[in-house]
């Protein structure tokens, strides 16, 4: 994989002695699948590494293999704060792969009853059985009751994932969506997180013949990358 500063200038200062760069990052698939989101971090830096800005972001960008895709990157120093004749920028950051799996689907509970729905995803980093816990409370007393979800998720990998969605959709008997539920969270390296979640107060005659679809979607590291630049100052 190549990552490598396309564009690095740097402006005169203004009327605020605000110095503008304009930084473009071109950044390369060099795996044998697909990429779906870039996690970096940008550094603005002077000498021994003083650092005048820092930003950590992510795009959304589908790379196929040997595909490439450039990231603006703009930032600005005010010149009170620079003493050197030249500034560097250096970005680090992942490729992710997007893990995908579709659990399956559960039909509407009767009151007060509960179900479960188990499949194993086969990810690399979640190699178990996931169980969805699916329940229906009771009808209080004025008709109204909750359609209750829950979900334990574990890493088993050894590497710290950014972006984990549990999803939960609610359809009616025609198929049509009554409610979408998203859950994204963060799953630390040999760890879990446990999902518990409702939909509110659906109305009952609704969900006659209806069912909820469950799914879950990881974005997973799978190159790292590093790049820097450097670029003169104008004379004051």
């Amino acid at each position: 994989m190549a990552a490598f500063f396309s564009t690095f200038t740097a402006s005169e200062p203004d009327d605020d002695g605000d110095i503008i760069t304009e930084v473009e990052l071109t950044i390369t698939n060099g795996t044998p699948g697909p990429i779906h989101r870039i996690y970096f971090r940008s550094l603005l830096l002077g000498d021994q590494d003083a650092c005048f800005e820092g930003v950590d972001s992510y795009e959304d960008a589908f790379l196929a293999p040997a595909e490439s895709s450039t990231i603006s990157l703009g930032s600005s120093v005010n010149q009170r704060e620079v003493q050197e004749s030249s500034i560097s920028i250096k970005a680090t950051g992942q490729l992710c792969r997007r893990d995908y799996a579709l659990l399956g689907e559960l039909p509407i509970p009767e009151p007060g009853e509960s179900m479960r729905l188990h499949q194993q995803p086969n990810f690399d980093w979640c190699n178990k059985s996931l169980t969805v816990f699916f329940s229906r409370t009771e009808t209080d007393s004025d008709g109204d009751f909750n359609l209750e979800y829950k979900c334990l998720i574990g890493n088993v990998g050894t590497q710290h994932l950014k972006s984990v969605i549990f999803r939960a959709v609610l359809i009616d008997s025609e198929g049509i969506e009554i409610e979408d539920k998203e859950h994204e969270e963060e799953i630390q390296a040999e760890s879990s997180i446990f999902i518990s979640d409702y939909f509110y107060r659906p109305k009952a005659s609704q969900l006659v013949g209806g069912k909820v679809i469950f799914s879950i979607k990881a974005l997973v590291p799978v190159e790292r990358f590093e790049a820097s630049e450097t670029t003169s100052l104008a004379d004051d």
